[in-house]
């Protein structure tokens, strides 16, 4: 090949590489914790079918006024009668066929009802509890995101370090190789040093397979694409950060919420020891001629509608008497239903300050281990350093290499997951000490 058939083929090469860069580019993702809980926000079902209760109960609001406006109805009717008479004149049976038209307009209006004025208020509630429910529902997601965010980071960072470890055995395993092809070991040393590597390329590739697992659970979780190559980035909180408050729970409110609503539920039953008054108000004439028959309808009122004409105006009181002790019975049921309820909003109230005095109590004892665990390692990487020494000049067997190498990944899994508990406690605590998802504004 001449310089210059080199010299296209290279051109090509690199033609090619800079074709692909840019979707080399794009299939390196980073994604943080903070991006993950905003497309889980913008994407979960769970939120936009809570939206569509907040807007259902927005649609079913109505003001007091309007509920005391009059309700006005028309009513058209036109009637046949066939039949017969006695004449007066003739004492005889003669026909006696008759249309009639009837034309009416009808209004009632709501003077005074106990139960209509509460109506507006309960359906407030309904609106606020929806929103407090999407409140619930935001805190409850994030904080399980949170947990599975970290384990999913802790699965690819701890498939970091096996394949780490797995490199290290591959050049054991390589010199072991040269070195019994050359007659300085024993074909059984290359068979031990096979076993180990192949017990680490089982451990690596679970490892893998958890990862992506855990990865394609988080993508299921925020609804958005999430692969092996995505890589979680995690940025280490400050340490001795202290959370001084009590926290905050949407729970708690939601509760309070609902004994709110019941308190008010149990006002409108007022409504059944009040009277309803209503106002009635109906205009109406009529028309009726007689015919032939069927076909002998006619439209011509002439002067009879004018003249027909009647109103109507009535006041209808309604005064509770008696109702065998169903009203009395459903207030004692409605006073249960409160207390029961003030009960439930205190035990909501002290289970989360349980977790959130727990979850600060995890932190401060994973900061106190974190020091003990980062010695613990230091000594385990001097520890394998000084053993693979010694099993390269044969002074020592492969299961006490294997065993220093143990020591390692144990040492290395238990700070790495020391580390991302208190990272997750530290998460965890900043959303339970926030106000922000408390309502929404829409």
């Amino acid at each position: 090949m001449n310089n210059q058939s080199l010299y296209i083929c290279f051109n090509s090469i690199m033609l090619l590489m800079l074709m692909w860069l840019p979707e080399m580019v794009v299939a390196q993702q980073n994604i943080s914790l903070e991006t993950c809980i905003q497309k889980g926000l913008e994407n979960n079902l769970d939120f936009q079918i809570q939206q569509l209760k907040i807007t259902y109960a927005d649609k079913a609001q109505r003001s007091k006024g309007s509920r005391f406006l009059p309700q006005v109805a028309g009513g058209l009717t036109h009637n046949y009668s066939f039949g017969s008479t006695i004449d007066p004149a003739s004492n005889a049976r003669v026909s006696s066929n008759i249309q009639s038209n009837n034309f009416t307009v009808d209004a009632n209006v709501s003077i005074f009802n106990f139960s209509e004025l509460w109506e507006s208020k309960l359906l407030g509630d309904d609106r606020t509890l929806a929103l407090q429910n999407k409140a619930v529902l935001i805190r409850d997601y994030t904080l399980q995101l949170i947990q599975l965010y970290y384990d999913t980071y802790a699965a690819q960072e701890w498939k970091k370090v096996v394949s780490k470890q797995l490199e290290h055995s591959k050049e054991q395993l390589e010199r072991i190789e040269n070195e019994v092809n050359e007659g300085a070991k024993p074909v059984s040393d290359l068979y031990d040093i096979q076993v180990l590597y192949t017990q680490e390329k089982k451990i690596a590739l679970q490892t893998a397979q958890e990862e992506a697992n855990k990865k394609a659970l988080l993508s299921h979780w925020i609804n958005s694409s999430i692969d092996s190559s995505t890589t979680l980035t995690f940025i280490p909180p400050e340490n001795g950060q202290v959370f001084i408050g009590t926290g905050y729970s949407p729970n708690v409110k939601l509760e309070e919420l609902k004994a709110q609503k019941l308190t008010h539920e149990y006002k409108q039953l007022l409504a059944g020891y009040l009277p309803r008054v209503t106002l009635s108000y109906s205009y109406g004439t009529f028309y009726s001629s007689t015919i032939q028959g069927i076909f002998d309808t006619s439209l011509q009122f002439g002067s009879q509608l004018r003249n027909n004409k009647n109103q109507f105006l009535g006041l209808h009181v309604q005064v509770p008497i008696f109702s065998r002790g169903d009203r009395q019975r459903a207030r004692q049921l409605k006073t249960i239903e409160i207390q029961e309820q003030q009960q439930l909003v205190e035990k909501t109230r002290v289970d989360f300050e349980n977790s959130y005095s727990l979850e600060k109590q995890k932190k401060r004892q994973y900061e106190m281990l974190a020091p003990t665990l980062r010695e613990g390692l230091e000594v385990a990487e001097k520890s394998l350093q000084t053993t693979q020494a010694k099993f390269e000049f044969g002074r020592i067997d492969i299961s006490a290499y294997r065993m220093a190498k143990n020591q390692v990944l144990v040492a290395s899994y238990d700070l790495l997951k020391n580390n991302l508990y208190y990272a997750m406690s530290n998460s965890l605590l900043k959303e339970m000490d926030t106000k922000s998802n408390e309502t929404a504004s829409n």
